[in-house]
Parts: structure tokens; sequence; C-alpha cells
């Protein structure tokens, strides 16, 4: 299946531009700036998409179980595989069946309902790996200056005396103490924590009459939701997929996620908080992979300027929004600036397209120039390009071919490379170009006249190119 270019910008989507550059022109700085530059990315609804092509990230699913007995997490079988094909088959639906904002603003242009992001599962892997699943845990602090002696006791009022306040910091982060006693360590439940002068006073809720207590330290919470361990472990770092890890916590059953980097995230507690609020979080923390913030603080000018953050709770017209990337009960919104700004990121920065099919040589994808035109937006495209016979591309902005394909440039037709480079962003190289009379795949000919041109202007040239 190849895709054929319109001779002229429907009238439609040049009123919608019109109406987002309207909506900016009050902003100024860098903010402003931004959004301008975004703008040539925004898939309309009435947009081809020869002009603006899927872009589809290639997903790699990670359950971590705490261990093969009990897993704590989805269990390697029919079933789970499936509820977790369900749940990337739901993100596309989020992205792909947008809705209109629930909170409207002044001159918000009309709504987008095909973000054209898609997500692909490419495999689903099991990993039983107890340090690897707990992502949220209670560990007990021994350094520093921890723990720390107890100085004085109350055994009729349960009391411990510390003779410093730094003990109080530390005490007041947790609500158990282990005490070291003279028969081993035990734990103690905190009742209550005090200063008196630059004593520490702990009252603990158990009998201490036997005890003859040492010192004492308290167990600090480790988040780990964040972090990059499981990534760098399981996938060596892997950075041509988005890696999506299914974790979990010893410290509490609530679903909780985290996306810091275009290359993995978190769920973690999928498993203990039904299916439909797990989907809904992770079409959330998706988001934040392709480069969205919250909505609490617009990111985007046509963002209301205020967002409640109320999970699970219904949206309105006035305080608390549907948009993805707001805590709600809807989250099926997604304005045109932030649908322009995933879609730039994909298309222009090459650690990003690395993680997209665009790197996946396709033929089907091919893409014919039918009538003369230039190409004003960065783009990577996962097909060949054919200039049709006696037509004229004029790119100027970088342009990214997948590994392997060409250009063809078909009699009498020219190409013009006008200050930009044509390369590939996935660490190989395309094929080149190729003069023929009459594009056919099983068949190139070689035209003995009425060549095709390539003309370079300024810095234009190829890049990552078979010689």
């Amino acid at each position: 299946m190849g895709f054929h270019t319109q001779p002229i910008m429907k009238l439609k989507s040049l009123i919608q531009t019109l109406l987002i550059s309207l909506f900016l022109a009050s902003s100024t700085g860098s903010f402003a700036q931004r959004s301008a530059d975004i703008i040539p990315f925004i898939p309309f609804n009435n947009e081809s998409h020869q002009n603006f092509p899927l872009i589809t990230i290639k997903v790699i699913a990670h359950v971590v179980q705490r261990n093969s007995t009990y897993p704590e997490n989805f269990k390697n079988n029919d079933t789970d595989r499936k509820i977790i094909r369900d749940l990337i088959n739901h993100c596309n639906r989020t992205y792909s069946q947008l809705t209109v904002p629930s909170i409207k603003i002044a001159s918000n242009p009309k709504s987008i309902v095909d973000s054209r992001i898609r997500f692909r599962l490419d495999d689903i892997i099991f990993h039983v790996d107890s340090s690897g699943w707990d992502r949220n845990k209670f560990m007990i602090v021994n350094g520093g200056k921890w723990p720390y002696a107890i100085d004085s006791i109350s055994k009729e009022n349960k009391e411990l005396f510390f003779f410093n306040l730094n003990a109080y910091r530390g005490f007041n982060q947790s609500d158990s103490l282990i005490v070291s006693t003279t028969n081993g360590p035990v734990v103690l439940h905190k009742k209550d924590l005090q200063k008196s002068g630059k004593t520490t006073v702990v009252t603990v809720k158990e009998a201490i009459d036997e005890l003859e207590p040492i010192n004492a330290t308290y167990f600090r919470r480790v988040d780990y939701n964040c972090t990059s361990d499981n990534w760098k472990k399981l996938t060596d770092s892997d950075d041509r997929h988005l890696h999506l890890f299914f974790t979990g916590a010893s410290s509490k059953r609530i679903q909780f996620g985290c996306a810091p980097s275009p290359y993995f995230l978190n769920v973690s507690n999928y498993v203990y908080g039904g299916q439909w609020a797990g989907n809904q979080l992770t079409a959330h923390e998706i988001g934040h992979t392709l480069g969205l913030g919250h909505t609490n603080y617009p990111q985007f000018k046509d963002l209301p300027r205020k967002d409640k953050f109320c999970s699970g709770c219904p949206c309105n017209d006035t305080t608390i929004s549907n948009n993805i990337m707001g805590y709600n009960g809807c989250r099926n919104y997604l304005s045109p600036l932030q649908i322009g700004s995933m879609y730039k990121n994909y298309s222009t920065k090459e650690k990003r397209i690395r993680i997209t099919t665009a790197c996946d040589y396709d033929p089907d994808q091919t893409s014919f120039i039918t009538s003369s035109q230039k190409w004003n937006r960065e783009r990577a495209i996962q097909g060949d390009l054919i200039i049709k016979k006696k037509q004229t591309l004029e790119i100027n902005q970088n342009l990214y071919l997948a590994n392997g394909a060409s250009i063809y440039l078909e009699k009498k037709s020219k190409l013009i490379i006008n200050n930009c480079i044509v390369s590939n962003a996935c660490g190989s190289e395309w094929k080149g170009t190729v003069l023929c009379r009459k594009f056919k795949r099983k068949r190139i000919r070689s035209p003995r006249f009425n060549k095709g041109t390539i003309e370079f202007i300024a810095e234009g040239r190829f890049e990552k190119v078979i010689e």
C-alpha cells in the first residue's frame, strides 16, 4: 500500500492552523516560541496519512515477579498475557479515539480525534527478581550516626529518651522502631513523639518492662518507582524499545507508576487495583514517556490554567479536566499542542525515532510525490520515497529514512535538499537515490535522457547513506 499526497492543503486545515496561531499571539517569550514550533506537527483530523503517517512505538512488556511461588504479579499463562495485550490495545484506543475537552478555554481550537501515535507490543518477558519487583519498601536505617544510643527509659510510661534532636527527625519518618536489646532486636511501634529541650522522647505502644534497650533506629521508606535499575539490569539499557515494567511493592498495595525516560516506565501493583484503573494509569504514564507533563501546571497554552488533581473523580467544566495527563476519572482528551509535541518528538529526535517502526523498512509504506511540493517539517518515513515524472520535491527540514530505504526519481523529476540533511536516525544507513524511467519495484530501468536531478542548496547534504 502506498500513500499519495494532496495537491494543496485543505481549507479546513488552514483555518485550524490560523486559529491556533491567533490563540498563541498573546503569548510571550520561550513559551510562545515553543508553541509556534509545535504547530506544524499537529495532525489535524482531515490531514492525510501521507502528510502525517502513524508513529508506532515498539513496546516490550516485562513482568517482574516477587518469587516463583507467590509472584504477586501477572502469571505466565494465556489469561494474564491476554490482559497485557488488551492493555496495549486500550492505550491504542485511548490515543486514537480522543474526545473534546471538559474544560473549555477561550479560542480553544478544534479537538483532534486521533493523535497518530500507536503502540506495538513486540514481546512479554517474565522475570523472577524480588529486588526488581519491590519498588517501594521499608528499610532499616543503619549507617552514619544511626542507630542512636538510648540514653534513658521510663518503663512505667513506655518512654525512650535520646539526648539529641537528630533522633526526632528520623523517628518522625516512621511508625516503627528497631530496638537493640541484650536479648536481641525487637520492633516497637511508635505511639507519640515529642521534643523536650534537646531531648527526643519516643512513647511506644508495647510494654517495655522486660527490655534492656541499648540503641534504636527506624524504618525508612525507600522509593524505587522512578529508578532505572530494572531497565539497566533486565534489558542491558536497551534504547530500541519502550520497556514497560510491571512490578509490585511490599509497603503498599495501591497502583502507582512513573515514566522518567523515553525508554522505560514502571507500573506497580496493576494486579491489585483493577483492570480499568490499571489501564488508565498506564495510558497516563505512557504520556510521560512521550514527553508530556502533568496538567496541574499547564505545559502548553491550550490547556486550562487550573486543573485540580482528584484521582477517580468525575470530570467537570470548571475545575477537573478530562485530560489524560491529569488526575481524574475520565482521561480521554489531549490538546492539539500536547499532540503536536508528541508527534514532533518522534519526528525530529533520533533517540526517539529509534524506538519506532520508522527504523524498520516497509515497502508497503512507500510515499509517492504526485505533485510538486515543499516539505517544511522534519519527518521520518518507513518506506521508499518516489518522486513521480516531472514533479519536484523540495525538502527544507531534515528527513530520516528507514534502514535500507531509497529515494527514486522518475524522468524529469527533481529533488532539492535545501540547507538540511537526508539521513538515517537508526544507527544504520539508507540505500541512496535511484534514477529510473518509471518506478516499478520488480524492474527498475535507468533512463537514457531526461534523467531526474538532485540539487543541494547551502548546507544541504546526504548523510549515513550507502555509497
